[in-house]
């Protein structure tokens, strides 16, 4: 029989799923979203006062509830008013419950649970993994002659691969069944089918209607001109215009899930969740963003143009990636969401939302607690003592895995906006950028007026947690301009991980910090003051990469890595892993940032990697303008699928650019409007001349120097033809090649560039 099973704990649960808003005392995201979903179905409910109790064992009255709740039996009112056994009278709690699978017509035959041979039921006894796996057997249909003779082997070897199990780590039939590990097996059986010719979900006993393949975008959390019973959804390949009605406020741990929605049956028949299914999710960090592709810490993604995009702060509008993508930025969360055969469906960026706030406090102020004794403390990736810890971090508790979770993120500018009002704001604007205001960051303004300098203090999931006045706690302010437009604004990556996006910008002439170090201040009028930070000062010592040290320095995991490969030419953002070898020497390191612990959480390289570079052939070419020239600079290089070119506008032109091969430092603009001011090329060095047989595949080249690693994708100029073509086409049509390289073999170096004839 084909099975469908709808797991809680599959990959589509992010790493950002936050802490469940309903139950405090639930620190695991999978976890609180399960809680949340039961107790939305009226299945598995708190023990009160916002508690779940996750720890604590189930008894067989407890469970029975549960699972005749889960068939959809709500009310069994009618089967309280006697006694079975004689261990739950009917004035016992659960009696309705117990009788109800004893008695119910449409239970007693599967026999869900059953009495021991004395007559009793033991309604206190703790209920095992053996009997759990047997009544959640049962709910579904399965009947000894379906399972085997041999009890309880038979029915959890066959609850298992159902996968009724998945996500507990019960292994004993004896072993007692915590509320935690009842709840994801109830969900987990909630989503397989029923046996029999029926068929069907378990689900939609409880539900009036469930909507498959939708993913849960936006929440009145989230979206204030949500009301708290409407969600929106993206469901049919597209986002509704009308919200959906929802039983309350959706928990927030639902945000970003991909499953399948449960309609109610009860009043409006409102939206109570939506639970996961079982396609592929994949979840990356942007760096980068252009028309042609994303930049993610782990890999380039190359869309189709016409791939549904969703970006949360655009407003509730679905496009497409030509028309979306400028509106995603560095630093994203950016979540790739697959359909069934395991085709791209949808790219959205989501709100970072959590409910840490209530985890969350500000260290070494009046509102602080303290600590529990044995949590590990990590700051920015790396575990510290208390000593280190310093006034105004902001610190998470994960409960979960007994971790403070320490953050240094902050801002500091002018409060210029606040809504709905500016001492108790929801939402405010810094650098033009609007940030989500919890209520209890919300108290933190009371005394803050509009136009006053403050600095905003952000926990490990970007939340701001609080609000201080600037004369009390600042912001380390600097980062580098990733980019410029117009003259007017700027994008700075901030080195704290905060990016200000297209902030405007007080400058006359802001184009040539482009990839430079900058300093962001703000003037009275709003407007950003940039300016350029000389790179003197760095830890000193080489940096050994698999020790994670620099010199006596702890080098963060979340380590920003960046290669400035001549002396002003902007800094091009790596990867740790671009960097091959095992000690990068101090000589190479020309700029470090540490955080309060010392830890070193930024590193600015030389030409390290010879990734930086834009390789190509490059010619010079001043063009008439008026009374005067404007000189630019024409790179025809491989774009990894053809021949493109690039233009920059430059001060003067550098030399020997009469159709050389050259490299170019990333990061410069191409936009004609906009001057290159420190402009400088890289001559390659010419290696050698070779036929076919030099080839190794396409991994590298024998030289009379020695052999040479072929740079990853490389391209071919074909001179005659002034265009580059593949190194496959290359070596079916030419047979002299002549080799180019950024440095020697010995220093790194590879081969960059090939001209064919």
């Amino acid at each position: 029989m084909k099975r469908k099973i709808i797991s809680i704990l599959l990959v589509v649960l992010f790493v950002f799923s936050p802490v469940s808003a309903a139950f405090t005392d639930i620190s695991d995201g999978k976890l609180a979203q399960t809680a949340s979903v039961l107790d939305a179905l009226g299945i598995m409910q708190g023990v009160g006062n916002n508690r779940f109790d996750p720890d604590s064992s189930l008894t067989r009255a407890q469970f029975c509830k549960l699972a005749v709740t889960a068939m959809g039996f709500s009310d069994v009112s009618a089967y309280g008013s006697y006694t079975i056994f004689p261990d739950v009278k009917k004035t016992h709690w659960a009696a309705q419950y117990i009788n109800a699978a004893v008695r119910h017509p449409d239970l007693k035959e599967q026999a869900i649970i059953r009495g021991y041979a004395d007559g009793t039921f033991g309604p206190d006894k703790i209920v095992t993994y053996g009997e759990v796996c047997t009544m959640l057997l049962r709910i579904l249909g399965y009947k000894e002659a379906d399972v085997g003779p041999f009890w309880p082997d038979d029915y959890i070897a066959r609850a298992q691969s159902l996968g009724l199990t998945k996500g507990v780590s019960l292994s004993d039939d004896k072993a007692s069944v915590k509320r935690s590990d009842a709840a994801i097996m109830l969900l987990n059986t909630l989503g397989a089918e029923v046996k029999g010719n029926d068929g069907g979900l378990l689900l939609e006993r409880v539900a009036s209607a469930t909507i498959k393949d939708s993913i849960l975008l936006e929440t009145n959390d989230t979206d204030s001109s949500l009301a708290a019973n409407e969600a929106v959804f993206y469901e049919g390949g597209a986002v509704s215009e009308t919200p959906r009605k929802t039983a309350g406020t959706l928990d927030k741990s639902m945000i970003g899930v991909c499953g399948t929605i449960v309609i109610s049956k009860e009043g409006e028949k409102a939206a109570v969740g939506i639970i996961p299914n079982n396609n592929k999710v994949e979840t990356y960090t942007v760096t980068d963003v252009s028309a042609d592709g994303i930049q993610t810490e782990l890999q380039t993604l190359q869309p189709n143009r016409d791939i549904n995009v969703y970006v949360s702060r655009e407003g509730r509008k679905l496009g497409t990636f030509a028309e979306m993508w400028s509106t995603i930025q560095a630093g994203d969360i950016l979540n790739c969401y697959y359909n069934e055969y395991g085709s791209l469906e949808l790219m959205a960026v989501l709100p970072r939302v959590s409910a840490s706030g209530g985890n969350s406090f500000v260290y070494g102020v009046a509102t602080s607690v303290n600590i529990p004794d044995g949590y590990q403390i990590v700051k920015n990736g790396t575990v510290v003592d208390r000593t280190k810890l310093k006034k105004y971090d902001v610190i998470t508790l994960d409960a979960a895995n007994k971790q403070a979770l320490v953050s240094d993120v902050k801002i500091s500018g002018q409060y210029l906006s606040g809504t709905p009002t500016f001492s108790y704001p929801q939402t405010v604007t810094m650098y033009g950028k609007n940030y989500s205001i919890s209520d209890r960051a919300a108290a933190t303004f009371a005394n803050i007026k509009l136009k006053d300098y403050i600095t905003l203090l952000f926990d490990t999931e970007g939340n701001v947690v609080a609000a201080y006045p600037k004369r009390d706690v600042s912001a380390d302010m600097q980062g580098v301009v990733t980019n410029v437009k117009d003259n007017a604004t700027a994008t700075v990556a901030l080195f704290n991980g905060l990016t200000l996006q297209d902030i405007a910008v007080n400058a006359d002439e802001i184009s040539g910090m482009l990839g430079r170090v900058v300093v962001v201040g703000q003037s009275s009028d709003g407007k950003a003051s940039l300016s350029v930070k000389t790179l003197s000062g760095k830890v000193s010592g080489a940096w050994s990469i698999a020790d994670g040290k620099l010199g006596d320095h702890t080098v963060s995991s979340k380590v920003r890595v960046y290669e400035e490969v001549l002396t002003g030419a902007p800094l091009n953002a790596i990867k740790t892993s671009d960097i091959l070898s095992a000690t990068v020497d101090s000589s190479q390191i020309r700029y470090t940032v540490t955080d309060s612990a010392g830890t070193v959480t930024n590193i600015v390289l030389g030409d390290v990697t010879g990734e930086s570079w834009m390789y190509g052939i490059a010619y010079g070419e001043n063009r008439a303008n008026g009374e005067s020239e404007t000189n630019f600079v024409r790179l025809k290089y491989w774009d990894g699928s053809g021949s493109a070119e690039a233009t920059y506008r430059v001060l003067s032109l550098p030399g020997a650019l009469s159709g050389a091969p050259v490299g170019i430092p990333k990061g410069y603009s191409t936009n004609e409007n906009i001057v290159n001011h420190t402009f400088a090329t890289q001559k390659l060095e010419l290696i050698d001349t070779v036929d076919l047989a030099a080839f190794d595949g396409s991994s590298g080249v024998k030289t009379k120097d020695g052999y040479y690693a072929l740079a990853s994708n490389i391209g071919v100029y074909i001179s005659a033809r002034n265009e580059f073509v593949s190194l496959q086409n290359a070596r079916s049509n030419y047979t002299s090649f002549r080799l180019y390289a950024n440095k020697s073999a010995e220093d790194g170096g590879k081969i960059r560039m090939i001209l064919a004839s």
